[in-house]
């Protein structure tokens, strides 16, 4: 259904498209068009001198003879082509707000992340319904769930962090509002998103939450500065308020968390242990490695990584997912996907430098933070396999891409 709307989005708006492709900067254009033909090439039927020889396909042909299926036919790189045509649909949606949301003026821009920052609201109340229930109703999935993790539109606490900590750099990132009122649902908004990732009692999430808060404070306190030097005396006090209210709520989540509450919880989770994903990090690099350097097929590791995992580390639960979006592209499209990541980050990194020029320096800086948000939790988990978080990277994107002016 996603990939569905994105296809009519991108009818609707043809010429918008079109634009993209002629007239966004060079480097984008690159990085989506190779984002979208990685998959597609993977793909395509080849013969059976070269598919043969590429890197573990021994048990296929081996496979295909046992069941007396010609070995000798046409075949694509992929593994699993069904699974690889699945995860290049999911490009799509991400690929759609990248290539309309960059031709839009900064303010619909700006109208883009207002929208995000209020569906984010709206999900964060679902999570207190659903909390205050312990997680006995308004569950979006019918998962194994704990009564005590905040989970709102996921069923993942890792994924749950992310939204509302990228949430939180987006809304930092913000043009500062004009009225009052304004700055304090603001501020307010702003301790909710923050209260939502320590309630996942997500490590990674809080963790990188720091990160963001203190690119919060950093903007705070610079703009304090800023408005002394100028001599506009009411708005530093309005800065000094919100730095207030942030102590404040500092105060009440170190009581709760001295008097033990849920705050307490969270935190203890820092000294467990890191489960089993150290052994399924091992078997994954041991498999990215048989598959080196063309990959299994992007969307294929479920497939695959059963093959190649150690008899030691074999337990009931299955591992679908090597919880390590690098080490799992790897696996899938081997030196070329890895190649792209970077690629992608790269550029990120240097169109998160605002431009002397920028109307709003701190909107590059707060989506760069966000990507890297992501690209540290990517090392630990999966946030890119799912098509939310990879709508919400492509929004962040869209807040890279730099104005015509600002590129003059």
């Amino acid at each position: 259904m996603i990939q569905l709307c994105a296809l009519l989005i991108l009818a609707v708006h043809r010429e918008t498209a079109l634009r993209f492709i002629r007239d966004a900067p060079l480097a984008l254009r690159v990085l989506v068009g190779a984002s979208l033909a990685l998959p597609l090439l993977q793909l395509v039927p080849l013969p059976p001198e070269i598919w043969q020889s590429l890197p573990a396909r021994e048990p296929i042909v081996a496979g295909l003879e046992l069941v007396g299926t010609n070995a000798n036919a046409w075949f694509p790189a992929s593994v699993d082509p069904a699974r690889t045509l699945v995860a290049f649909c999911g490009t799509l949606a991400p690929a759609t707000i990248i290539a309309i949301g960059s031709m839009l003026p900064a303010e619909q821009r700006l109208s883009l992340v207002r929208a995000a920052l209020w569906a984010c609201l709206a999900a964060f109340a679902l999570g207190v319904f659903q909390y205050t229930s312990a997680n006995t109703a308004g569950l979006l999935y019918s998962e194994r769930t704990s009564a005590d993790t905040f989970y709102a539109t996921f069923t993942n606490r890792n994924s749950t962090a992310l939204l509302f900590v990228l949430a939180l750099a987006l809304l930092a990132g913000m043009p500062r509002p004009k009225s009052p009122l304004w700055i304090w649902i603001a501020g307010a908004a702003a301790s909710l998103f923050a209260l939502a990732v320590i309630l996942t009692q997500s490590r990674s999430g809080m963790a990188i939450g720091a990160l963001v808060g203190a690119f919060l404070l950093f903007r705070l306190g610079f703009d304090l500065l800023r408005r002394r030097d100028a001599g506009d005396a009411p708005k530093a006090r309005t800065i000094i308020m919100a730095l207030a209210g942030l102590a404040l709520l500092g105060t009440v989540l170190g009581t709760s968390f001295l008097s033990g509450g849920r705050i307490a919880d969270s935190l203890d989770r820092f000294s467990a242990g890191a489960a089993d994903r150290p052994e399924m990090w091992d078997d994954g690099t041991y498999a990215a490695g048989q598959y080196w350097p063309v990959g299994s097929g992007m969307g294929t590791f479920d497939e695959v990584f059963q093959l190649h995992e150690s008899l030691e580390y074999i337990s009931p639960r299955k591992a679908g997912r090597a919880h390590s979006d690098w080490l799992e592209i790897a696996i899938e499209g081997g030196l070329a996907a890895l190649v792209l990541g970077m690629a992608w980050l790269a550029w990120c990194a240097t169109n998160a430098i605002p431009r002397r020029s920028s109307p709003n320096p701190w909107m590059p800086l707060a989506a760069g933070v966000g990507i890297a948000c992501i690209a540290l939790q990517s090392l630990i988990d999966y946030p890119l396999r799912n098509q939310t978080l990879l709508c919400f990277a492509a929004l962040l994107i869209v807040m890279l891409v730099r104005e015509r002016d600002e590129v003059r």
